[in-house]
């Protein structure tokens, strides 16, 4: 029973970072704002978003990919070029909500895949008269919920597009049936749309991030597509001018998230996080305020470079159109980006100030809900105080004043939205550090109980009447805080849950925990624990535990006495092993000769091991094998994948799920070799350089490492094996790239299964590829030590203590400010942590079932092992 209790206790911890450090930016029942009174400077805006085009590319060696862009930043008088910095996560999904409602992705949206919206919000689009927008159905499908009124307004026409992985068909059609759409739309309404005002054009151009992930940014084919989208978009330009020669269309030119080389997106990198912009037409400033920083046009020319936070075009574009700023958005309007009168600029300012005052004032009217509010600390900025300074600034005309008051009131208002979404931050990090602290207590009291082995069901001993009362009297004073002030139930749950947790720990039944372990084991457990915590930040780190393990093990063992060739072997295989952190991340990088030398490694290892393989298996992996060499090759030469390959690596996939889990009466050492074999073959074509070597080498320095000491039965031994477990289990991840990123990926490894785009299958076959070497990492494990069978729940008691210790560590790093990169990275890092333990849980299970070990087997267990050496 007590896993079930810490299942459910960590997977309210997973969801505590969130209630802690972030909570849903969508602030509702707001009142919108109205349109500016005064005449605005654009009647149409044009909104071009190239997804997934970034900076580098957008400005290399002098904006040599986009020349007919260039072109037309020399022609124009009024356009404004510059970066726009994005926040993590770098989706197509929160990029396109920054830039059109202004508003940084909701968290809790990741609970449906970023399709659907938790919470609606409004956008440029709700607040225009009309909008007209073309694109892929994906994203066109965020902001296309329609009452009955917006069906009069809003017209999307998208596609559902098929991503080709293979590289045979031409990414840039998907931007060309985006031309054609709008190129007809205009010819057919072109007397009616003159008429209309305060109208959005939303063109989504996909055909550049498909190129990115497909050939790679930089590559040939990637940059016919910019070639041919960047030609386009002037030919659009030209089209918009030609129908509305009244010189009231602005336009937008931008990306919703960069690309990494390796044609990657979702973290922090600067190639995902910083994107182009230009902006020009009708309303733009020629010379906004002062930048020193420059970009090359050419050797003879220099323009000025801006830079923008992603959600401040959401505002702009609302300023040029002379629409309300949108009701949930963040963004502060670019100062002196628009050429108009003082007065409309300082009401445009007035505007998005009030927007943001009307989000502050929201939060702070459910805060003073409470009735200990007056007794509690406030937001100390006067924010009353600065809205009759504008309203005074304006009475007098003094339009300058007000513009200032405007921006000052800007600030304030988003320091105290920040204020009050993060008023219970630090009561709820110490809460949840004692939950933390109060469960590891609970694991080591049960870790010294005599039933920690067998038994499923907590026990309790009687505990003075003080330390029961002294628990419940604080639960007691929390709720009664949490009900008085009127918290959300998730801020409760969480300043509640350590009362119930040390309720718990003070009535387990255990000995003294003086008794566990000595000063010199604790600062090694804690070392070992800081060491894992450190490989998040910089991968090599991993290395050197790595070494510094297995030189231990080897040296404390006197390895070298019993087989000096194991020894020598042994610690050949981890000089080498060491190297793999070293090595670019595997994401993104293809090289050929070394996936070549791990298929070729592959075969040479079934033919070498001692124990014979089936026939059948042997000659069906052969042949999977084989038909992974041919789609590497016509991939590489961009044939595309034939029918009958796909088919085979199916059939391969399907083969290798039917023989694990049917009977077998082969040994255990037989089922083991038969498993290392297929899944490795498995593993070679879900790569694209060196993993496969990698995983090779790792899991035969297992083989040598595993013992299977029969002798031991103490808890350190139990750590041992719960620390090898996680060891090993992070350097199969880090030995080929960064587990920080891991919901990047490169497309090119499911190159032999897929030719087009289909997200449940593409992140199958990801998890697939990600959960083989740990499955392999258990099932050594189990198949040769007798130890690890007889003892697993003590060493999972050891392994969420060590979980729950690095945990702790994470919790004080997530970091909600600061760059992008951080951000998305804390947070992976917390969540990596939280479901560690229980993932390995998992798959110790599953390699029990494939490996058919059962804890009456123990003695038959033990004889196999006698024999394997």
């Amino acid at each position: 029973m007590w896993i079930i209790y810490a299942v459910v206790l960590h997977i309210l911890l997973l969801g505590s970072i969130f209630v802690i450090y972030f909570r849903s930016p969508v602030i509702t029942n707001l009142k919108p704002q109205p349109s500016l009174p005064l005449e605005a400077p654009a009647k149409r805006l044009v909104l071009f978003v190239t997804d997934g085009l970034r900076a580098e590319s957008f400005f290399h060696q002098q904006c040599k990919h986009i020349p007919h862009l260039k072109k037309l930043i020399h022609q124009v008088e009024n356009g404004l070029v510059g970066i726009s910095h994005t926040r993590v996560p770098t989706e197509s999904r929160p990029g396109h909500i920054a830039l059109i409602a202004g508003l940084y992705e909701d968290p809790s949206a990741v609970t449906r895949g970023w399709k659907e919206n938790p919470i609606e919000f409004d956008t440029v689009f709700n607040r225009s008269e009309k909008t007209y927008a073309w694109g892929a159905n994906d994203v066109l499908h965020i902001f296309s919920r329609l009452s009955k009124s917006d069906e009069q307004r809003l017209f999307f026409d998208s596609y559902s597009h098929e991503l080709d992985f293979s590289g045979k068909e031409k990414t840039y059609e998907l931007d060309q049936w985006v031309f054609d759409k709008v190129e007809k739309f205009l010819a057919r309404k072109s007397q009616e749309l003159r008429q209309e005002q305060k109208v959005v054009y939303f063109l989504h151009l996909l055909g550049l991030d498909t190129a990115g992930h497909v050939h790679k940014p930089g590559t040939e084919l990637f940059l016919e597509n910019l070639l041919y989208t960047q030609e386009g978009i002037t030919k659009m330009y030209e089209l918009f001018e030609s129908t509305f020669k009244d010189g009231k269309t602005a336009y937008v030119l931008t990306s919703d998230h960069g690309m990494t080389n390796a044609g990657s997106h979702g973290a922090g990198e600067a190639f995902e996080t910083e994107t182009p912009f230009f902006i020009w037409g009708a309303g733009l400033n020629a010379k906004p305020t002062p930048t020193k920083e420059t970009y090359h046009l050419d050797l003879e020319t220099t323009r000025p470079l801006y830079r923008l936070e992603q959600a401040q075009i959401a505002p702009l574009m609302s300023a040029l159109l002379g629409i309300g700023t949108p009701m949930n958005n963040f963004g502060i309007l670019p100062r002196g980006y628009i050429n108009a009168s003082e007065e409309y600029n300082s009401l445009a300012a007035q505007n998005n100030a009030h927007q943001l005052e009307e989000q502050y004032q929201a939060l702070l009217r459910q805060h003073n809900e409470g009735y200990l509010t007056e007794f509690l600390p406030k937001f100390n900025e006067d924010i009353e105080a600065m809205k009759l300074a504008i309203r005074s600034h304006v009475e007098k005309k003094k339009f300058k004043l007000a513009l200032e008051a405007s921006y000052k009131l800007m600030k304030s208002a988003l320091r105290g939205i920040d204020y009050y979404f993060g008023y219970y931050r630090w009561p709820l990090l110490a809460a949840t550090t004692a939950t933390f602290v109060g469960f590891i207590g609970i694991l080591l009291k049960l870790l010294l109980s005599n039933d920690a082995n067998t038994s499923s069901k907590w026990h309790f001993k009687q505990v003075p009447h003080r330390n029961r009362l002294l628990v419940i009297g604080i639960g007691l004073l929390i709720l009664s805080f949490c009900l008085l002030q009127q918290l959300p139930i998730t801020i409760s749950l969480y300043l509640l849950l350590p009362t119930v947790v040390w309720y718990f720990f003070v009535t387990a039944k255990s000995q003294s925990l003086g008794k566990l372990f000595s000063i010199k084991q604790l600062l090694v457990l804690l070392a070992c624990s800081e060491l894992l915590v450190y490989s998040f930040f910089d991968r090599r780190a991993i290395s050197l535990g790595f070494l510094l393990f297995t030189l231990y093990e080897k040296l404390n063992k006197n390895s070298l006495a019993k087989s000096k060739l194991k020894f020598f072997v042994g610690l050949l295989l981890s000089l080498i092993l060491i190297v793999f952190p070293l090595l670019p991340n595997s994401v993104g990088y293809s090289h050929n000769i070394l996936l070549y030398l791990g298929i070729a490694l592959t075969i040479l290892r079934s033919f070498l091991v001692k124990v014979p393989l089936n026939l059948s298996d042997r000659i069906v992996a052969l042949l999977a094998l084989a038909n992974g060499v041919l789609c590497i090759y016509r991939h590489s030469k961009q044939y595309g994948l034939l029918l009958v390959s796909q088919i085979l690596s199916w059939a391969f996939l399907l083969y290798i799920l039917v023989v694990l889990v049917r009977p077998s009466k082969l040994s255990i050492k037989q089922r083991l070799e038969r498993l290392i074999f297929l899944l490795t073959a498995l593993y070679s074509l879900f790569c694209t350089s060196y993993e496969a070597v990698f995983v090779l080498l790792l899991i035969t320095e297992l083989l040598s490492s595993v013992d299977g000491d029969k002798s031991a039965n103490h808890i350190s031994e139990c750590f041992r094996y719960s620390f090898i477990m996680l060891l090993y289990t992070f350097f199969s991840f880090f030995g080929t790239g960064n587990i920080a990123s891991i919901s990047s990926f490169d497309p090119n490894i499911i190159r032999c299964f897929l030719t087009t785009f289909s997200p449940f299958v593409i992140m199958f076959l990801v998890i697939l590829k990600l959960i083989i070497p740990l499955l392999l990492i258990m099932s050594i494990i189990l198949a040769l030590s007798p130890f690890a069978v007889r003892y697993e729940r003590q060493i999972f008691i050891c392994l969420l203590i060590l979980c729950d210790i690095m945990g702790l560590n994470f919790l004080f790093l997530v970091k909600n400010q600061g760059s992008w990169l951080e951000i998305g990275s804390s947070i992976s890092h917390f969540v990596i942590m939280q479901v560690t333990t229980l993932v390995l849980i998992v798959f110790v299970y599953i390699s029990k079932l494939i490996l058919k070990i059962r804890y009456q087997d123990e003695v038959n267990l033990d004889d196999s092992f006698d024999k394997i050496n």
